[in-house]
């Protein structure tokens, strides 16, 4: 009898293991379209870990458990297909495979007088005139808990220049249906940071050249510098006298995280790069060399990564 009921549950527990998200249908890596309130058609690229499972029978494919997703937006920019280049340039759905995430990259709208791709979003306009891309993401996240086995608890925005402005004002819009955000190289405009100074925490780590020429790290007339965005995240996140600790130093790079009350926030500070996905593949408009990856540059995908993993623990 005891040898029938340990039978019965070695067949039996790891086939409910497979079906922890019930019918929830999970679609295999793919290029997708959702349809915003207006009517208006997006694109976004999906890339869906393949899993094996230990089941009874063969079972192998998309996550039968719930996984964490990654939005990963693209900059403003002229590459075509631009989904193409921006994980070229990230390496988002390579390190999504190893840590078993979802990854979605949207497509931004083409803004024809500048005949490229891109969002509208807190300080930025690079889309077409009239699409919000908040309402995008907002769909994009609801396709994804209806389509997808996502831990919605685990969702996370990054991206890369036009991409890490919209990361900061998802941050700041949408905070509670982000675990947290990476942005590369942003920043938030100016007439935006009183919206954005109050609301709820969000887990923040961002990272920045000293060198950037297109968004400058120490700001203009129109962009906070990125003291001044940290500063914001810190405060927001409830953080008053709390002590910085070094994550990660090298004769390029230093990173600072406070653990505030909220969500910490740590920023990435490099020197040497021009605009570029920080330890990236020459990730920037300025010549190919001036994001070539030097020794000591913190690999941001990497860290993001590793980071969310730590933070997720204490969930």
């Amino acid at each position: 009898l005891l040898l029938l009921l340990l039978l019965l549950l070695f067949f039996l527990l790891p086939n409910a293991k497979c079906q922890t998200c019930g019918d929830t249908p999970s679609y295999p890596s793919g290029s997708f379209n959702v349809t915003l309130a207006g009517g208006n058609n997006r694109t976004f690229q999906l890339f869906t870990p393949w899993t094996e499972y230990e089941c009874s029978s063969f079972c192998v494919g998309p996550p039968q458990e719930k996984r964490p997703l990654v939005i990963n937006w693209h900059g403003c920019n002229a590459h075509v297909p631009v989904v193409a280049y921006q994980e070229q340039i990230s390496r988002i759905e390579q390190s999504a495979s190893d840590y078993g995430y979802y990854a979605i990259t949207p497509v931004g709208s083409k803004e024809d007088l500048i005949d490229q791709f891109g969002w509208n979003t807190v300080g930025i306009q690079c889309g077409k005139f009239g699409e919000d891309d908040f309402v995008f993401a907002e769909t994009l996240l609801d396709w994804a808990a209806e389509n997808l086995c996502v831990d919605t608890a685990r969702i996370y925005s990054t991206g890369f220049s036009t991409g890490a402005f919209h990361s900061n004002g998802l941050g700041c819009r949408m905070p509670n249906r982000f675990a947290g955000i990476a942005p590369i190289a942003g920043s938030f405009g100016r007439l935006y940071e009183s919206e954005c100074k109050q609301g709820s925490p969000v887990s923040v780590l961002s990272f920045h050249s000293r060198g950037d020429k297109t968004v400058p790290y120490d700001g203009n007339f129109e962009w906070l510098g990125q003291a001044e965005v940290t500063s914001l995240w810190e405060k927001r996140n409830g953080c008053t006298n709390e002590t910085a600790r070094v994550t990660y130093e090298s004769e390029t790079t230093i990173c600072k995280r406070k653990e505030c009350p909220g969500a910490p926030v740590e920023d990435c500070t490099l020197t040497g790069l021009d605009h570029c996905w920080v330890g990236g593949r020459s990730g920037g408009f300025e010549s190919p060399g001036s994001c070539a990856s030097q020794p000591g540059d913190i690999d941001a995908t990497k860290h993001m990564f590793e980071t969310w993993e730590r933070e997720a623990q204490h969930l």
